[in-house]
């Protein structure tokens, strides 16, 4: 059992990583900014063939590292728990990079997000996050070879919704996954699906 003191030297730990992310962030985007530059004066000189391709082999890796980044140290900002309105297509495209690092073979993570405006919610943010982020990690772990992990956003008739899909014949989360989802109000949707719905906030 962890004591009080430990859990302040933790809780106080998270609050300088907390504190620390913002800058961090901004030190990272200049730098790939630079490198995102170079590469782009680059390819305007670069022959033809193998070398354009190595530089848009160096491009779309420093984009994916900028997204993962961006990503990881909008998490560690994040307060603790509460509600509050937010747009859960926003959250989920800036949380897809470190789900697909987790959950990173090919085929495994199925990601459906809509294009077009990220509708606005009362929902509890962090809590979603918690709760994605543990599902995936836990696929990663339990999930068979050439099985797919569903996530699927919509946003029908002025509600946001969100379906977990695993597949047939495999079991579904455990109880400590499944309890993350049920306390921010999911639902079965069938045979190894999860629903949750909230309703769009006015303008």
């Amino acid at each position: 059992m962890i004591d009080d003191a430990a859990l302040h030297r933790q809780a106080r730990r998270l609050a300088t990583l907390a504190a620390m992310a913002r800058p961090v962030q901004h030190d990272l985007n200049n730098l790939l900014t630079v490198i995102l530059a170079n590469v782009e004066l680059l390819k305007r000189t670069a022959a033809e063939g193998g070398p354009q391709r190595q530089l848009d082999r160096i491009q779309q890796a420093a984009k994916r590292l900028e997204d993962g980044m961006r990503a990881i140290l909008t998490l560690s900002r994040r307060p603790v728990p509460e509600e509050v309105v937010a747009a859960p297509l926003e959250g989920l495209r800036l949380l897809a990079p470190v789900l697909r690092l987790l959950l990173a073979a090919p085929g495994a993570l199925a990601l459906d997000l809509p294009e077009g405006e990220a509708w606005k919610v009362r929902l509890d943010r962090a809590a979603l996050e918690e709760a994605l982020l543990d599902l995936v990690r836990e696929a990663a772990a339990t999930l068979p070879r050439g099985t797919t992990l569903g996530i699927a956003l919509t946003q029908p008739d002025g509600a946001v919704q969100l379906v977990v899909g695993w597949p047939e014949g495999v079991p579904g989360p455990s109880e400590a996954v499944l309890a993350g989802f049920t306390a921010l109000g999911a639902e079965p949707a069938g045979p190894g699906r999860l629903l949750l719905r909230w309703p769009r906030e006015a303008a």
